[in-house]
């Protein structure tokens, strides 16, 4: 399915996002004329549409949620951070970041020791856990947002998976905007 990217930092971005969803939050997805917010909506209709494929099914559905949950949490603290960084708030050193940082420092350091014996998924394979913690990583060294070298044990995860197709089809190509 053909995919549009919409840059959501310039004001005619915002304009969009802002015609499309209340939120005005990414990701949000038009899929078969029904617009969903949120990745994790995103990826719950993609998987009723087009089930599992190549994808590793949960094994322990409630296990997998507390990873997502938690690697949603890393993320929204950083994400935060990064936005009143974009919009020129002097953050750096306030104790709201440095509560935002210790938390995905938190989160990052729990999932590398939840991580299967191989140390490059959860389970044994890549599902959704893997996909959110690599594209949640990627995304912030894309936004240089979080320096992910604090968390090597993390990175056999990454270096698994970098050249899987869906994965490296779907990196970015161009420069990310401030």
């Amino acid at each position: 399915e053909p995919i549009e990217r919409v840059e959501t930092a310039t004001e005619a971005g915002q304009r969009t996002l802002r015609e499309v969803t209340p939120i005005r939050k990414v990701p949000t997805a038009e899929v078969d004329g029904r617009v969903i917010f949120d990745s994790r909506a995103i990826i719950e209709r993609l998987l009723e549409k087009h089930g599992w494929k190549n994808l590793a099914a949960p094994r322990d559905r409630w296990r997998t949620l507390n990873l997502l949950n938690a690697i949603d949490g890393a993320l929204d603290g950083i994400v935060q951070v990064f936005y009143l960084r974009r919009d020129g708030v002097a953050i750096d050193g306030t104790p709201f970041a440095e509560r935002q940082i210790g938390r995905a420092d938190a989160v990052f350091k729990w999932l590398g020791a939840e991580l299967a014996d191989d140390k490059c998924s959860f389970d044994g394979g890549l599902g959704l856990a893997e996909l959110a913690l690599i594209t949640t990583l990627d995304w912030m060294d894309f936004r240089g947002a979080y320096p992910t070298d604090r968390a090597p044990e993390l990175a056999p995860l990454r270096a698994k998976w970098k050249g899987h197709p869906s994965l490296a089809a779907t990196m970015p190509t161009d420069t990310p905007s401030p």
